[in-house]
């Protein structure tokens, strides 16, 4: 019976497990940082400037208040909205488990919608309007829209299902 040298055997275990291994480590660093997950929708209207939100394609992101940072709150990402046809649209996307961006400031008396757009696999893809009652899921298509219409002056936030992953629009 012959027997290949063990340094043979070695090498080729080694290249084996980087050859798993790399990816994996690749991957799971994008789908903790979001990386890779950005495209530019549309512009922001007062500086003429890509509005980046997360795409609908990569690997689902888990919310990131909710399982790393154990109920804190999120960073403040601030965004800009975009005038579409007379209605204030928000781009609000997936990025490294957060909602981002997460602070917007609108008009009063102008109509608003909101697009969440990104793949989660738990609460972060089921954004909700708590004061407003409503409620999205992103699971399927990768997007939630939330017409808001035109809104009094005040502050609305917007969260996951869980309550803890939040944002907030500010009316004035």
């Amino acid at each position: 019976m012959s027997r290949k040298p063990s340094h043979l055997r070695d090498a080729l275990l080694l290249l084996v497990v980087v050859a798993v291994a790399v990816p994996a480590i690749v991957l799971g660093t994008r789908a903790l940082t979001g990386a890779g997950d950005l495209h530019s929708v549309g512009t922001a209207a007062a500086s003429g400037s890509p509005v980046a939100v997360a795409s609908p394609t990569g690997p689902p992101q888990s919310c990131t208040s909710c399982w790393v940072d154990k109920g804190a709150p999120a960073p403040a990402f601030p965004g800009e909205m975009t005038m579409v046809d007379g209605v204030q649209v928000l781009n609000v996307g997936l990025v490294g488990g957060y909602y981002r961006p997460n602070r917007f400031t609108v008009q009063a008396g102008v109509p608003v919608k909101v697009v969440f757009t990104g793949w989660a696999q738990d609460c972060l893809g089921q954004p909700e309007f708590p004061e407003l009652g409503l409620k999205g899921d992103m699971s399927t298509t990768g997007q939630a829209v939330f017409p808001l219409g035109a809104l009094a002056p005040g502050t609305y936030m917007f969260t996951c299902s869980m309550g803890v992953n939040e944002g907030e629009i500010t009316v004035q």
